[in-house]
């Protein structure tokens, strides 16, 4: 009898080891694709918390001087890896934050040198602080650092910069002392402790400084559009700044880094040595919407009868044209605008507390080597909901509520801007938007129940595709911001002021993104898209001629529209991000140094988008239209990235979508008359509610009519 071999066996051999083999390729491009990508998020998410913390560096440094109080802040020197079930992490990506060589600060006016950071014998200097990184996939600048009020970020490609050192007529100077020398994934506290400012007036100073930038880098990139000064190169690794402005105020203290200074600058000019005045705050009591205690000393605001509080502060005896600089403790309950300002006659000069969230602040004033201290505690503030704006297939102006749906108006659009505060002082929100089918292109204004369409600009804008911007920039009053014509130029308008001309980019402009605070320096930039699709900004300065904007990103997506939005401050930090659709059709976040944060990969209409809290849920989320016509929304931005319908079908994309701003409007004088007689503008008198962590710092919003 002939047994056949029995080969049942190998069928069972085979699968497994195809099973097997599967398994080993998934392991194998999980740990080769998968683990590296979440790192390297995880690395860029640090990186940004960095940056964010270097920014609150600087603001606490100047905080520490105008408050005479210790300061301190956190730097997270690394990123550290969630624990994996099968797939293996590389170390930890540790961090080094240093000190680096010190170096002589030298004050010169006509050739003699001037005391103004050190009384002694002891030589002023001062030394840079420098964060670099050391991730395993991310690739972030090589460095940030900070020094003399300069902030810088080192890229391979080169260096983006941010200087508060030289503000036109003001030179601040804030010298580093002390050691620091951290390594690690920890985060490490930093104290700050200044010593007293002193202030002075110079005729063309020249002051040296020790920098890790040479003089062209100055000259090219640091000093920006500060005119009236020239670097040169100095000994030991030092540029000298030569400014021939005229006269300048010159101010200079001294941070100790978690130490006492090392050395502290003359007192002030002025009997037994004190200050040649003394800056106080008067009892806002007097102000709408204060409750008792209230005095120049403490106060306590409701936010629900009255969303800003005025303050002003005087020079004792009486300093005309002083400069006061204001600062707050705690800008997640309150900010203030303007952040410095200039005494009349009466030696006397306001600043406005915009409340964020309710809790107690103190905002400081701070002028000529003497400051005093408020405590503002703020009660019963409500954030407000937010409404979209867009143009349905008819181009009539919509807008748009979750809760109650769609509203369309009369008045047809080609291009819009987003709903803002009372602009022209009829008590209602307004619209602005470009007609469609008209003749002229002047921008108009229309409420949001479509009454009393007006024509604000006597200048034509640019039709389709294009942007309206609202806000405030360069200390003027709010206003439509637009894009000429012919390209050429970038005119503001209000009822106030008119057309004003802000700025020829040499680049022309297509679109105006509007102002907003882009890189966290607590100022507004303007930002635009020139005629190549290029995303620039100007900073704060610009002047009404030709002038170069700062580049941020070269692929903005534009097809009947322009895939741009207005900045806005989508995580809470108190920095905007531009949402912006690229040449692919994807929806992204673009930090003011380029980086990009993807939120939608692909099928993004070519068309105005914007933020908006369209679930009412306290936090911002991205709106856009799709390319088949529909209204989206990206839920959880920055995390999940949900991607969800409006259900909404009827938006035009060469209009896209925009969103409800909120605009600050404190002394905004609407109507040319001056209602108290006074040197200042009036107040507006409507209803306005901050929304809390939801814009960019310094923009606000008004309830319409009826609204509480």
């Amino acid at each position: 009898m002939v047994f056949r071999g029995d080969e049942r066996g190998q069928s069972v051999v085979i699968g497994s080891l195809l099973v097997f083999t599967i398994l080993v390729l998934s392991f194998s491009g999980y740990q080769a694709f998968v683990v590296p990508e979440q790192n390297a998020e995880i690395e860029a998410d640090h990186h940004r918390t960095v940056e964010d913390q270097f920014a609150e560096l600087r603001t606490n440094v100047v905080n520490a001087v105008e408050s005479d109080a210790t300061r301190s802040t956190t730097i997270d020197l690394g990123a550290s890896y969630p624990s994996r079930a099968v797939a293996l992490n590389p170390p930890p990506a540790a961090g080094r934050l240093d000190t680096e060589e010190v170096g002589d600060v030298e004050v010169t006016e006509g050739g003699t040198p001037k005391d103004v950071c050190s009384e002694g014998a002891n030589p002023p200097m001062t030394r840079s602080l420098v964060y670099t990184s050391n991730y395993n996939e991310y690739r972030p600048p090589e460095s940030i650092g900070f020094e003399n009020r300069v902030v810088s970020r080192d890229y391979r490609a080169g260096t983006l910069f941010d200087q508060r050192l030289v503000d036109s007529g003001t030179i601040s100077l804030y010298l580093l002392t002390g050691e620091v020398n951290a390594n690690g994934v920890d985060t490490y506290s930093l104290e700050l402790n200044a010593s007293r400012e002193y202030t002075t007036t110079l005729s063309d100073p020249n002051i040296t400084v020790p920098s890790r930038f040479d003089n062209d880098t100055w000259n090219d990139e640091i000093l920006g559009e500060e005119y009236n000064v020239t670097a040169t190169p100095a000994s030991g690794d030092r540029v000298r700044l030569n400014f021939t402005g005229g006269e300048y105020e010159v101010s200079c203290a001294v941070i100790g880094l978690n130490g006492e200074p090392a050395y502290t600058p003359p007192a002030d000019s002025g009997a037994a040595g004190d200050a040649a005045y003394e800056v106080r705050w008067r009892d806002p009591s007097g102000e709408n919407g204060t409750t008792a205690p209230c005095s120049d000393t403490e106060c306590t605001l409701d936010a629900n009868v009255s969303e800003t509080l005025d303050l002003t502060a005087e020079t004792i005896p009486t300093a005309e044209d002083a400069t006061v600089r204001f600062a707050v403790s705690d800008s997640t309950v309150g900010t203030v605008m303007p952040a410095t300002n200039q005494t009349d006659s009466a030696g006397q000069t306001a600043t406005t507390l915009q409340p964020e969230a309710n809790g107690s602040v103190k905002i400081y004033a701070a002028s000529g080597g003497s400051g005093d201290v408020i405590d503002i505690t703020v009660e019963n503030f409500v954030p407000v909901s937010i409404r979209a704006v867009f143009t349905d297939s008819n181009d009539k102006v919509t807008t748009a509520e979750q809760a109650t749906g769609t509203t369309t108006l009369a008045a047809s659009a080609e291009v819009l801007g987003p709903l803002v505060a009372d602009i022209d002082g009829d008590g209602s929100e307004d619209i602005p938007y470009v007609p469609a089918g008209d003749n002229t292109a002047t921008v108009h204004i229309v409420n949001p129940d479509g009454t009393d369409e007006t024509e604000l600009s006597s200048t034509d804008a640019r039709r389709s595709p294009s942007l309206l911007g609202v806000g405030r920039w360069n200390d003027t009053r709010t206003s439509v911001y637009f894009a000429s014509k012919d390209k050429t130029t970038i005119y503001r308008t209000n009822t106030s002021d008119g057309d004003v001309k802000v700025v020829e980019p040499d680049k022309e402009v297509k679109a105006v993104a509007g102002p907003a605070d882009i890189d966290g320096d607590g100022t507004n930039e303007l930002v635009y898209a020139d005629n190549n699709l290029v995303l620039r900004y100007f900073e704060p300065g610009a002047g009404s001629g030709s002038a170069t904007g700062t580049k941020i990103y070269a692929d903005i997506g534009s097809n009947n529209g322009i895939g741009l939005g207005r900045p806005a401050d989508f995580d809470g930090d108190g920095t905007a991000r531009i949402p912006v659709v690229d040449g692919s059709e994807r929806l992204l976040l673009i930090d003011s140094d380029g980086s990009e944060t993807e939120l939608v990969d692909s099928g993004v209409a070519k068309s105005p988008v914007a933020a908006v809290d369209w679930d009412e849920d306290g936090e911002l989320e991205a709106m856009y239209i799709d390319t088949n016509g529909e209204l989206r929304w990206v839920d959880n931005v920055g995390g999940s990235n949900d991607d969800k319908g409006t259900g909404i079908t009827s938006p035009r994309q060469v209009t896209g979508v925009m969103r409800e701003v909120e605009l600050q409007l404190p002394r905004v004088d609407l109507d040319g008359v001056d209602a108290d007689g006074g040197d200042h503008p009036d107040y507006t008198r409507h209803s306005v509610r901050r929304s809390s962590n939801l814009w960019s710092s310094n923009t606000y919003t008004a309830l319409p009519s009826g609204r509480t």
